[in-house]
Protein backbone atom coordinates (compact mmCIF):
# COMPACT_ATOMS: atom_id res chain seq x y z
CA UNK A 1 0.00 0.00 0.00
CA UNK A 2 1.58 3.33 -1.06
CA UNK A 3 2.40 5.74 1.75
CA UNK A 4 0.84 9.18 2.00
CA UNK A 5 2.60 12.10 3.71
CA UNK A 6 -0.49 14.31 4.09
CA UNK A 7 -2.54 14.09 7.26
CA UNK A 8 -5.60 11.93 6.52
CA UNK A 9 -8.26 10.10 8.45
CA UNK A 10 -8.22 6.30 8.50
CA UNK A 11 -11.34 4.97 6.79
CA UNK A 12 -11.79 2.39 9.56
CA UNK A 13 -10.65 3.76 12.93
CA UNK A 14 -10.91 7.45 11.89
CA UNK A 15 -7.53 8.24 13.44
CA UNK A 16 -5.78 11.12 11.69
CA UNK A 17 -2.17 10.38 10.72
CA UNK A 18 0.49 11.38 8.21
CA UNK A 19 1.64 7.90 7.22
CA UNK A 20 -1.60 6.31 6.05
CA UNK A 21 -1.51 3.81 3.20
CA UNK A 22 -3.91 3.75 0.26
CA UNK A 23 -5.71 0.62 -0.89
CA UNK A 24 -4.01 -0.62 -4.04
CA UNK A 25 -7.33 -1.34 -5.72
CA UNK A 26 -9.29 1.74 -4.66
CA UNK A 27 -6.99 4.71 -4.15
CA UNK A 28 -9.54 6.82 -2.28
CA UNK A 29 -9.44 4.50 0.76
CA UNK A 30 -6.72 5.07 3.38
CA UNK A 31 -5.72 2.97 6.40
CA UNK A 32 -3.38 3.04 9.38
CA UNK A 33 -2.14 -0.40 8.42
CA UNK A 34 -3.13 -3.96 7.40
CA UNK A 35 -5.21 -4.44 10.56
CA UNK A 36 -7.56 -1.55 9.82
CA UNK A 37 -7.73 -2.46 6.15
CA UNK A 38 -8.67 -6.08 6.97
CA UNK A 39 -11.29 -4.98 9.51
CA UNK A 40 -12.85 -2.59 6.99
CA UNK A 41 -12.77 -5.06 4.10
CA UNK A 42 -16.36 -6.28 4.50
CA UNK A 43 -17.52 -2.75 3.64
CA UNK A 44 -14.69 -1.60 1.41
CA UNK A 45 -14.89 -4.65 -0.88
CA UNK A 46 -18.25 -3.39 -2.19
CA UNK A 47 -16.42 -0.53 -3.92
CA UNK A 48 -13.05 -2.15 -4.49
CA UNK A 49 -14.05 -5.35 -6.28
CA UNK A 50 -15.06 -5.49 -9.93
CA UNK A 51 -18.89 -5.46 -10.23
CA UNK A 52 -18.82 -8.94 -11.80
CA UNK A 53 -17.47 -10.32 -8.51
CA UNK A 54 -20.28 -8.89 -6.40
CA UNK A 55 -23.21 -11.06 -5.31
CA UNK A 56 -26.83 -9.95 -5.23
CA UNK A 57 -26.39 -9.45 -1.46
CA UNK A 58 -23.47 -7.11 -2.14
CA UNK A 59 -25.57 -5.05 -4.54
CA UNK A 60 -28.39 -5.00 -1.98
CA UNK A 61 -25.90 -3.68 0.58
CA UNK A 62 -24.71 -0.93 -1.76
CA UNK A 63 -28.31 0.24 -2.17
CA UNK A 64 -29.06 -0.05 1.57
CA UNK A 65 -25.95 1.93 2.52
CA UNK A 66 -26.94 4.65 0.05
CA UNK A 67 -30.52 4.71 1.41
CA UNK A 68 -31.84 3.65 -2.00
CA UNK A 69 -34.07 0.91 -3.35
CA UNK A 70 -32.27 -1.72 -5.44
CA UNK A 71 -31.82 -0.97 -9.13
CA UNK A 72 -35.14 -1.71 -10.85
CA UNK A 73 -33.26 -3.52 -13.63
CA UNK A 74 -31.35 -5.82 -11.27
CA UNK A 75 -33.73 -8.78 -11.47
CA UNK A 76 -31.52 -11.00 -9.33
CA UNK A 77 -31.53 -8.65 -6.34
CA UNK A 78 -35.25 -7.99 -6.71
CA UNK A 79 -36.02 -11.71 -6.72
CA UNK A 80 -33.51 -12.82 -4.10
CA UNK A 81 -34.61 -10.30 -1.48
CA UNK A 82 -38.38 -10.03 -1.86
CA UNK A 83 -38.79 -6.86 -3.91
CA UNK A 84 -40.07 -8.75 -6.97
CA UNK A 85 -42.91 -10.22 -4.90
CA UNK A 86 -44.01 -6.99 -3.26
CA UNK A 87 -47.36 -5.81 -4.62
CA UNK A 88 -47.30 -2.23 -3.35
CA UNK A 89 -44.47 0.34 -3.34
CA UNK A 90 -44.74 0.75 0.43
CA UNK A 91 -43.61 -2.86 0.85
CA UNK A 92 -40.44 -2.20 -1.14
CA UNK A 93 -39.63 0.63 1.26
CA UNK A 94 -40.22 -1.63 4.25
CA UNK A 95 -37.97 -4.34 2.81
CA UNK A 96 -35.27 -1.75 2.23
CA UNK A 97 -35.60 -0.55 5.83
CA UNK A 98 -35.52 -4.13 7.12
CA UNK A 99 -32.21 -4.84 5.38
CA UNK A 100 -30.80 -1.42 6.28
CA UNK A 101 -31.29 -2.33 9.93
CA UNK A 102 -29.14 -5.42 9.43
CA UNK A 103 -26.53 -4.23 6.94
CA UNK A 104 -26.16 -0.48 7.40
CA UNK A 105 -26.82 -0.10 11.11
CA UNK A 106 -26.06 -3.65 12.29
CA UNK A 107 -22.91 -3.75 10.14
CA UNK A 108 -23.57 -7.35 9.10
CA UNK A 109 -21.29 -8.54 6.30
CA UNK A 110 -23.28 -8.93 3.04
CA UNK A 111 -21.44 -12.20 2.53
CA UNK A 112 -23.29 -13.56 5.55
CA UNK A 113 -26.61 -12.45 4.05
CA UNK A 114 -25.62 -14.25 0.85
CA UNK A 115 -24.73 -17.45 2.71
CA UNK A 116 -28.00 -17.46 4.63
CA UNK A 117 -30.03 -17.01 1.46
CA UNK A 118 -28.23 -19.86 -0.31
CA UNK A 119 -28.76 -22.09 2.72
CA UNK A 120 -32.48 -21.30 2.75
CA UNK A 121 -32.24 -19.84 6.26
CA UNK A 122 -32.49 -16.11 5.56
CA UNK A 123 -35.92 -15.72 7.16
CA UNK A 124 -34.77 -17.37 10.39
CA UNK A 125 -31.55 -15.32 10.33
CA UNK A 126 -33.53 -12.08 10.10
CA UNK A 127 -35.72 -13.18 13.00
CA UNK A 128 -32.72 -14.13 15.14
CA UNK A 129 -31.09 -10.78 14.40
CA UNK A 130 -34.08 -8.65 15.36
CA UNK A 131 -35.22 -10.77 18.30
CA UNK A 132 -31.91 -9.97 20.03
CA UNK A 133 -32.82 -6.28 19.95
CA UNK A 134 -35.06 -4.95 22.76
CA UNK A 135 -38.62 -4.85 21.46
CA UNK A 136 -38.90 -1.09 21.91
CA UNK A 137 -35.84 -0.57 19.68
CA UNK A 138 -36.76 -2.85 16.77
CA UNK A 139 -38.63 -0.21 14.79
CA UNK A 140 -41.62 -0.81 12.54
CA UNK A 141 -40.04 -2.82 9.76
CA UNK A 142 -39.58 -6.05 11.70
CA UNK A 143 -43.22 -6.37 12.91
CA UNK A 144 -44.30 -5.76 9.31
CA UNK A 145 -41.90 -8.47 8.11
CA UNK A 146 -43.36 -11.03 10.51
CA UNK A 147 -46.67 -10.67 8.65
CA UNK A 148 -45.01 -10.80 5.22
CA UNK A 149 -42.42 -13.55 5.44
CA UNK A 150 -43.75 -14.98 2.17
CA UNK A 151 -41.82 -12.27 0.33
CA UNK A 152 -38.57 -14.08 1.18
CA UNK A 153 -39.85 -17.64 0.88
CA UNK A 154 -38.18 -20.14 -1.47
CA UNK A 155 -39.08 -20.07 -5.15
CA UNK A 156 -41.40 -22.82 -6.35
CA UNK A 157 -40.02 -22.74 -9.88
CA UNK A 158 -36.60 -22.47 -11.50
CA UNK A 159 -36.44 -19.75 -14.14
CA UNK A 160 -34.27 -21.11 -16.95
CA UNK A 161 -35.32 -18.54 -19.54
CA UNK A 162 -32.31 -16.22 -19.32
CA UNK A 163 -29.93 -19.16 -19.75
CA UNK A 164 -31.86 -20.41 -22.78
CA UNK A 165 -32.44 -17.18 -24.69
CA UNK A 166 -28.81 -16.75 -25.69
CA UNK A 167 -27.05 -16.16 -29.01
CA UNK A 168 -26.43 -19.86 -29.64
CA UNK A 169 -30.13 -20.57 -29.14
CA UNK A 170 -31.10 -17.80 -31.56
CA UNK A 171 -28.86 -19.25 -34.27
CA UNK A 172 -30.03 -22.82 -33.60
CA UNK A 173 -33.71 -21.83 -33.74
CA UNK A 174 -33.12 -19.72 -36.84
CA UNK A 175 -31.66 -22.77 -38.56
CA UNK A 176 -34.47 -25.00 -37.24
CA UNK A 177 -37.20 -22.86 -38.80
CA UNK A 178 -35.45 -23.16 -42.15
CA UNK A 179 -34.22 -19.62 -42.56
CA UNK A 180 -31.11 -18.95 -44.59
CA UNK A 181 -27.92 -19.10 -42.58
CA UNK A 182 -26.72 -15.61 -41.73
CA UNK A 183 -24.52 -13.85 -39.24
CA UNK A 184 -25.92 -13.38 -35.75
CA UNK A 185 -26.11 -9.63 -36.30
CA UNK A 186 -28.21 -10.13 -39.45
CA UNK A 187 -30.49 -12.66 -37.72
CA UNK A 188 -31.13 -10.31 -34.80
CA UNK A 189 -31.80 -7.46 -37.21
CA UNK A 190 -34.36 -9.58 -39.06
CA UNK A 191 -36.13 -10.62 -35.86
CA UNK A 192 -36.15 -7.05 -34.60
CA UNK A 193 -38.30 -6.07 -37.58
CA UNK A 194 -40.98 -8.68 -36.84
CA UNK A 195 -44.34 -8.02 -35.17
CA UNK A 196 -44.34 -8.70 -31.44
CA UNK A 197 -46.51 -11.81 -31.84
CA UNK A 198 -44.01 -13.34 -34.25
CA UNK A 199 -41.18 -12.65 -31.81
CA UNK A 200 -43.22 -14.38 -29.10
CA UNK A 201 -43.68 -17.44 -31.30
CA UNK A 202 -39.97 -17.55 -32.13
CA UNK A 203 -38.93 -17.30 -28.48
CA UNK A 204 -41.38 -20.06 -27.62
CA UNK A 205 -39.77 -22.31 -30.23
CA UNK A 206 -36.41 -21.48 -28.63
CA UNK A 207 -37.76 -22.91 -25.39
CA UNK A 208 -39.17 -25.99 -27.15
CA UNK A 209 -35.79 -26.82 -28.65
CA UNK A 210 -34.00 -26.67 -25.30
CA UNK A 211 -33.91 -30.16 -23.81
CA UNK A 212 -35.27 -30.25 -20.27
CA UNK A 213 -36.72 -26.74 -20.29
CA UNK A 214 -39.68 -26.24 -17.95
CA UNK A 215 -42.13 -23.42 -18.49
CA UNK A 216 -43.05 -21.69 -15.23
CA UNK A 217 -46.13 -19.56 -14.50
CA UNK A 218 -43.86 -16.53 -14.24
CA UNK A 219 -43.29 -16.52 -18.00
CA UNK A 220 -45.90 -14.83 -20.23
CA UNK A 221 -45.84 -17.86 -22.54
CA UNK A 222 -47.40 -19.96 -19.77
CA UNK A 223 -50.63 -18.08 -20.47
CA UNK A 224 -50.17 -17.25 -24.16
CA UNK A 225 -49.67 -20.86 -25.22
CA UNK A 226 -52.37 -22.36 -23.02
CA UNK A 227 -50.41 -23.98 -20.19
CA UNK A 228 -52.48 -22.06 -17.65
CA UNK A 229 -55.41 -24.24 -18.72
CA UNK A 230 -53.70 -27.48 -17.71
CA UNK A 231 -54.96 -29.27 -14.61
CA UNK A 232 -51.60 -30.72 -13.53
CA UNK A 233 -47.88 -30.66 -14.19
CA UNK A 234 -48.28 -33.94 -16.08
CA UNK A 235 -50.82 -32.34 -18.39
CA UNK A 236 -48.45 -29.41 -18.91
CA UNK A 237 -45.71 -31.88 -19.88
CA UNK A 238 -48.04 -33.57 -22.37
CA UNK A 239 -48.98 -30.23 -23.92
CA UNK A 240 -45.29 -29.35 -24.13
CA UNK A 241 -44.58 -32.60 -25.99
CA UNK A 242 -47.45 -31.86 -28.38
CA UNK A 243 -45.96 -28.44 -29.14
CA UNK A 244 -42.58 -30.02 -29.88
CA UNK A 245 -44.22 -32.44 -32.32
CA UNK A 246 -46.18 -29.60 -33.92
CA UNK A 247 -43.10 -27.40 -34.29
CA UNK A 248 -41.34 -30.25 -36.10
CA UNK A 249 -44.34 -31.03 -38.29
CA UNK A 250 -45.24 -27.59 -39.69
CA UNK A 251 -43.28 -24.61 -41.05
CA UNK A 252 -42.67 -21.81 -38.57
CA UNK A 253 -44.73 -19.35 -40.63
CA UNK A 254 -47.71 -21.67 -40.39
CA UNK A 255 -47.22 -22.07 -36.63
CA UNK A 256 -46.92 -18.31 -36.15
CA UNK A 257 -49.97 -17.59 -38.33
CA UNK A 258 -52.09 -20.03 -36.32
CA UNK A 259 -50.89 -18.48 -33.06
CA UNK A 260 -51.54 -14.94 -34.25
CA UNK A 261 -55.03 -15.81 -35.52
CA UNK A 262 -56.03 -17.72 -32.35
CA UNK A 263 -56.37 -20.95 -34.34
CA UNK A 264 -53.71 -23.19 -32.79
CA UNK A 265 -56.36 -25.80 -31.81
CA UNK A 266 -57.18 -26.28 -35.50
CA UNK A 267 -53.51 -26.68 -36.36
CA UNK A 268 -53.06 -29.25 -33.61
CA UNK A 269 -56.07 -31.22 -34.88
CA UNK A 270 -54.89 -31.08 -38.50
CA UNK A 271 -51.68 -32.77 -37.39
CA UNK A 272 -53.24 -35.52 -35.30
CA UNK A 273 -52.64 -33.76 -31.98
CA UNK A 274 -56.20 -32.92 -30.99
CA UNK A 275 -56.66 -30.96 -27.76
CA UNK A 276 -59.75 -31.83 -25.72
CA UNK A 277 -59.18 -29.91 -22.48
CA UNK A 278 -61.82 -27.12 -22.55
CA UNK A 279 -59.64 -24.79 -20.50
CA UNK A 280 -56.70 -25.00 -22.90
CA UNK A 281 -59.09 -24.53 -25.82
CA UNK A 282 -60.55 -21.44 -24.15
CA UNK A 283 -57.12 -19.85 -23.76
CA UNK A 284 -55.92 -20.71 -27.27
CA UNK A 285 -59.20 -19.42 -28.71
CA UNK A 286 -58.27 -15.90 -27.66
CA UNK A 287 -54.50 -15.75 -27.43
CA UNK A 288 -52.39 -13.73 -28.14
CA UNK A 289 -54.78 -10.79 -28.45
CA UNK A 290 -57.19 -11.37 -25.57
CA UNK A 291 -57.92 -13.74 -22.73
CA UNK A 292 -60.21 -13.94 -19.74
CA UNK A 293 -58.82 -12.30 -16.61
CA UNK A 294 -59.20 -15.61 -14.75
CA UNK A 295 -56.12 -16.89 -16.59
CA UNK A 296 -54.11 -13.92 -15.36
CA UNK A 297 -55.51 -14.60 -11.89
CA UNK A 298 -54.25 -18.18 -12.07
CA UNK A 299 -50.84 -16.96 -13.20
CA UNK A 300 -50.75 -14.54 -10.26
CA UNK A 301 -51.94 -17.15 -7.77
CA UNK A 302 -49.44 -19.81 -8.84
CA UNK A 303 -46.40 -17.80 -9.91
CA UNK A 304 -43.45 -16.75 -7.81
CA UNK A 305 -42.93 -13.20 -9.06
CA UNK A 306 -46.19 -12.04 -10.60
CA UNK A 307 -47.44 -8.51 -10.14
CA UNK A 308 -51.16 -7.82 -9.94
CA UNK A 309 -52.66 -6.80 -13.28
CA UNK A 310 -55.38 -4.11 -13.23
CA UNK A 311 -57.99 -6.53 -14.61
CA UNK A 312 -57.27 -9.02 -11.83
CA UNK A 313 -57.38 -6.30 -9.18
CA UNK A 314 -60.82 -5.15 -10.31
CA UNK A 315 -62.39 -8.50 -11.22
CA UNK A 316 -61.25 -10.55 -8.23
CA UNK A 317 -61.40 -8.13 -5.32
CA UNK A 318 -57.77 -7.21 -4.74
CA UNK A 319 -58.77 -3.56 -5.00
CA UNK A 320 -60.55 -4.12 -1.66
CA UNK A 321 -57.40 -5.21 0.18
CA UNK A 322 -56.66 -1.82 1.70
CA UNK A 323 -54.90 1.48 1.33
CA UNK A 324 -51.55 1.15 -0.50
CA UNK A 325 -50.03 3.22 2.30
CA UNK A 326 -51.17 0.80 5.01
CA UNK A 327 -48.79 -1.67 6.67
CA UNK A 328 -51.51 -4.34 6.49
CA UNK A 329 -52.27 -4.28 2.76
CA UNK A 330 -49.44 -6.54 1.55
CA UNK A 331 -50.40 -9.36 3.90
CA UNK A 332 -54.10 -9.01 3.04
CA UNK A 333 -53.30 -9.31 -0.67
CA UNK A 334 -51.28 -12.44 0.06
CA UNK A 335 -54.06 -14.04 2.08
CA UNK A 336 -56.60 -13.47 -0.72
CA UNK A 337 -54.09 -14.78 -3.22
CA UNK A 338 -53.81 -17.99 -1.19
CA UNK A 339 -57.59 -18.44 -1.32
CA UNK A 340 -57.53 -18.28 -5.11
CA UNK A 341 -54.51 -20.58 -5.19
CA UNK A 342 -56.48 -23.24 -3.32
CA UNK A 343 -59.47 -22.78 -5.60
CA UNK A 344 -57.43 -23.04 -8.79
CA UNK A 345 -55.26 -26.00 -7.77
CA UNK A 346 -57.99 -28.17 -6.25
CA UNK A 347 -58.69 -31.49 -8.07
CA UNK A 348 -62.11 -30.18 -9.10
CA UNK A 349 -60.89 -26.70 -10.09
CA UNK A 350 -62.90 -25.05 -12.85
CA UNK A 351 -61.50 -21.64 -13.87
CA UNK A 352 -64.35 -21.03 -16.31
CA UNK A 353 -66.94 -21.41 -13.55
CA UNK A 354 -64.87 -19.06 -11.41
CA UNK A 355 -64.95 -16.62 -14.33
CA UNK A 356 -68.75 -16.94 -14.49
CA UNK A 357 -69.00 -16.30 -10.75
CA UNK A 358 -66.86 -13.21 -11.25
CA UNK A 359 -69.20 -11.82 -13.90
CA UNK A 360 -72.20 -12.54 -11.66
CA UNK A 361 -70.60 -10.80 -8.67
CA UNK A 362 -70.76 -14.05 -6.67
CA UNK A 363 -67.09 -14.84 -6.05
CA UNK A 364 -67.43 -15.51 -2.33
CA UNK A 365 -70.48 -17.72 -2.77
CA UNK A 366 -68.66 -19.77 -5.40
CA UNK A 367 -65.51 -19.97 -3.27
CA UNK A 368 -67.55 -21.36 -0.36
CA UNK A 369 -68.80 -24.16 -2.63
CA UNK A 370 -65.36 -25.35 -3.72
CA UNK A 371 -63.10 -24.76 -0.70
CA UNK A 372 -63.04 -23.60 2.92
CA UNK A 373 -63.05 -19.82 3.06
CA UNK A 374 -63.28 -17.64 6.16
CA UNK A 375 -66.15 -15.16 6.28
CA UNK A 376 -63.64 -12.31 6.52
CA UNK A 377 -63.00 -12.73 2.78
CA UNK A 378 -66.61 -11.93 1.83
CA UNK A 379 -66.08 -8.14 1.60
CA UNK A 380 -62.73 -8.63 -0.12
CA UNK A 381 -64.23 -10.76 -2.90
CA UNK A 382 -66.77 -8.16 -3.98
CA UNK A 383 -66.35 -6.65 -7.43
CA UNK A 384 -68.10 -4.24 -9.80
CA UNK A 385 -70.30 -6.94 -11.39
CA UNK A 386 -73.00 -7.76 -12.38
Amino acid sequence: MPQNQQARECDYCEAEQFNLSACSGYRDAWYCGPGCQKAHWKFHRLHCLHPSKLTSADRLAIAANADLLPNENDTQVLRDYGFARAQIPRSENYLCGLFQGIIRYGEVDPREIHRQRLAGTLIEYIKDYYEKIPIQNRGGYYPWFLKNQHLLGPSKFIDMSSAVLNDASIQHTWSFIGSASNSLIHIKSQIQGWHEEKKQAFRFVQFLLHLGFQLSPDLPKWVRFGFCGCKSRDEEANLWDSYIKLAKAVPFEKFYTAYNSSSLPNLFSANGLTITNPFILDVLGGTPHMNKSVWNLKQFALGDYQKLKPSVMVDYGFMNCGDPESQETESVIHSLRQVYNRMLTAPNANPLKLHEACLQGKLFQYARRVTQVDAKFAPLMKNVYP
